[in-house]
């Protein structure tokens, strides 16, 4: 193992530990937003404090992790303030209309009934707040979030992570809120930021085979020595005309390396084999630029509902229709199998390639239809339900029709022949970190997302 890189361990109480966490100690980033008078002056001041890598980047937390920060108040007179909270609230917005909490945690910093410590002062208690006050905050985001069913079974699911892409129909956000409530009749405040969020999605341990390749830096090793390391799809008839002048049939199996979750930041392993019985076909299509194999996106909102469906007295607007949007993220890249496994057989090519999975890829994420219980404690109501549409983004590998030089396809150059679910994840599998064996290509631009925003993520 190379002993420069960082390795992922469990704590001792069983937490996970962020991706690349290192045992020297890092300071917190600083993130600071302030309310200001008319004069310029601030009077409301959010402190956050997290591990993105400046303080002009948005808030950034994994799994696990708290949310810590401090609210500071400035009055030079005296304001009949009521309570001041801190609150972060998980939404999605599927529409202009449609934006639903799936997750909102309260702390309440103070309130006039309750004023001790370094906020008390003689004005509070005469129902004015007034001087320099400073109240710390924790807050941890669950790991998942209480989700009930259709027919009243309550679910738990993983919190899906921050997702905001211009193109997308689909956008997941999670903010962070104080709230200067104010006494009856007089407006409150409010001032707050968007923080990013990003799950634990770790593969399990590739095989000891596989395992033992990325350690000595050897070429991996196929389904035929190392079987439970691939999971090798349905072979393709493909049909075709080679120089428009005869009709050739040949066979194609690809192989995935196992297990189907794979972190960004490295690449998926594949094995192309392709056999028939005509020679200048053979070597047509298993040229290294002739498979066409990609990673494809798809991004889905089924049965959206508009408006605070399932609160009494609400009203219902009309349903939309959503399309799936689909996204071709990346192309795998080939190259001529190093343990000449197929020069025994004249009818058949093994090629090795892989998949590049840019550091900045969403990782896989979904919703399902169900009603969520949305607790609101400041006001002391009762949990209010809404119903979530159906939303995910998932990954899938796609085998499209070769493109070999005089080759012509029977079903069209466009035609996806196969797909193939898999996750992508935000953390290293236990062991040796995996290696890319072939040159990197450029990143795709339609993967970056949030990239800029986020780039602790990355």
């Amino acid at each position: 193992m190379d002993s420069g890189l960082p390795e992922y361990t469990p704590s001792s109480s069983g937490s996970v530990l962020s991706p690349g966490h290192q045992s020297t100690a890092r300071y917190p980033t600083e993130h600071r937003y302030n309310l200001v008078t008319s004069n310029g002056r601030p009077w409301l001041t959010l402190k956050v404090f997290s591990k993105a890598p400046a303080s002009n980047y948005l808030p950034a937390f994994y799994q696990g992790e708290t949310v810590t920060g401090i609210v500071q108040l400035s009055l030079s007179t005296g304001e009949p303030i009521k309570s001041i909270s801190v609150q972060i609230v998980g939404q999605m917005t599927s529409s202009v209309t449609d934006v639903l909490s799936f997750i909102q945690l309260s702390s309440m910093l103070w309130t006039r009934t309750a004023v001790s410590g370094a906020s008390s002062s003689p004005a509070a208690a005469l129902d004015k707040l007034v001087g320099n006050h400073e109240w710390p905050f924790n807050i941890t985001l669950p790991d998942e979030c209480e989700l009930k069913s259709p027919n009243g079974s309550l679910e738990k699911y993983p919190l899906p992570a921050s997702f905001s892409e211009r193109m997308a129909r689909v956008h997941i956000q999670y903010q962070l809120v104080v709230t200067v409530h104010r006494s009856r009749f007089r407006v409150g405040s409010t001032l707050g930021t968007v923080i990013g969020y990003c799950p634990i999605i770790r593969p399990s341990a590739p095989t000891p085979a596989r395992q033992l390749a990325y350690i000595e830096n050897a070429p991996l090793v196929g389904p035929d020595g190392d079987p439970d390391g691939w999971k090798c799809l349905q072979p393709l008839r493909i049909i075709g005309s080679v120089f428009s002048t005869r009709t050739v049939e040949a066979t194609c199996s690809l192989a995935l390396a196992e297990p189907l979750c794979y972190t960004r930041g490295s690449a998926i392993p594949c094995l192309m084999t392709i056999e028939t019985s005509d020679p200048q076909a053979l070597l047509l299509l298993s040229a290294p630029r002739s498979p066409v194999v990609r990673l494809v996106r798809t991004i889905s909102t089924n049965d959206p509902t508009a408006g605070s469906v399932g609160v009494k007295g609400a009203k219902k607007l009309p349903r939309l229709g959503y399309e799936s949007n689909v996204e071709e993220i990346t192309t795998a890249v080939w190259w001529p199998d190093p343990h000449g496994s197929d020069a025994s057989s004249p009818q058949r090519k093994v090629l090795h390639g892989e998949i590049h999975l840019s550091k900045a890829l969403k990782p896989s994420c979904s919703l399902g239809r169900f009603e969520i219980s949305v607790c609101v404690p400041l006001h002391s109501k009762p949990s209010t339900c809404v119903h979530l549409p159906c939303s995910h983004a998932q990954y899938s590998v796609a085998v499209f029709c070769p493109r070999a030089v005089a080759f012509l396809p029977e079903s069209g150059a466009e035609a996806v022949l196969l797909r193939q679910p898999v996750v992508i994840g935000t953390a290293y599998a236990p062991g040796p970190r995996p290696r890319v064996y072939s040159p990197p290509g450029y990143d795709d631009a339609n993967s970056t997302g949030q990239a800029s925003e986020f780039r602790l993520f990355r």
